[in-house]
């Protein structure tokens, strides 16, 4: 049994509860969980108590994998199905997006994907020059099952670097124009409270990953028995022989 990225991803967004996860999932599911995959990387080495944990995860995770493809509309396409060989091969996940001149998309599902060859078939089209990013995705997985401790630690991993992601943009931290018409917020007052919320956000973190290290020690302690200690990861129990 595995662990996929897109249950741990699951976990993440319900803590976060941001509306735009929705819409990109809505929109692009291969892209949404590209760009999670991302977030699950960087949020991996603060899950570094116990020190076992990081390595327990590290040494078992297989990495996720992505590719995309282009294609626009024919003459010939507004009259038949097309076969687009997109040369792309292996996923599991398929998204498509009409990319219009406005910069605008919507998602597109009248398609069919053969992952042994990569050509994806379009229905016929409403009319030609319409722009198609084709998105491909394979979900990474950690190849133990993790426990619900340890989903929810990782979600509030990823909400901590999510957090510290959006809270830093550069855009929100500049100095803005102010006139007249226009009056915008205390800026050091607002950096004070972003400051404010990270700190709230790292202390809840660690809080919970406190508590799990010391639930794992309590657990181990009445297990050990003669020279072997068991310590608990993943889906069972792990024998670690002690040397006296």
């Amino acid at each position: 049994m595995a662990t996929t990225f897109s249950e741990i991803v699951k976990t993440a967004t319900i803590i976060i509860d941001d509306i735009r996860d929705r819409e990109q999932l809505s929109l692009n599911p291969a892209v949404f969980y590209r760009r999670y995959s991302g977030y699950i990387e960087a949020a991996m080495p603060l899950l570094s108590r116990p020190p076992e944990l990081y390595a327990f995860l590290r040494d078992n995770m297989v990495g996720s994998t992505f590719d995309e493809a282009v294609w626009t509309s024919t003459p010939e396409s507004t009259e038949q199905e097309t076969d687009v060989d997109t040369g792309v091969t292996g996923f599991e996940l398929c998204s498509i997006i009409s990319v219009y001149s406005d910069g605008t998309a919507e998602p597109y599902e009248e398609f069919e994907y053969d992952s042994e060859t990569g050509i994806v078939t379009f229905g016929i089209q409403e009319s030609e020059d319409i722009n198609y990013q084709i998105d491909f995705y394979n979900d990474g997985y950690f190849k133990n099952n993790l426990t619900p401790a340890q989903l929810r630690l990782f979600g509030l991993a990823i909400s901590v670097v999510w957090n510290e992601r959006f809270e830093n943009d550069w855009l929100n931290i500049q100095p803005k124009i102010k006139d007249s018409s226009f009056k915008s917020a205390n800026e050091p007052g607002f950096i004070s409270k972003i400051t404010e919320r990270q700190l709230q956000y790292r202390q809840r973190f660690s809080d919970e990953l406190r508590k799990y290290e010391q639930d794992i020690a309590y657990m181990g302690f009445p297990l050990a028995h003669g020279n072997e200690v068991r310590t608990m990861f993943g889906t069972g129990y792990t024998k670690v022989t002690r040397a006296d």
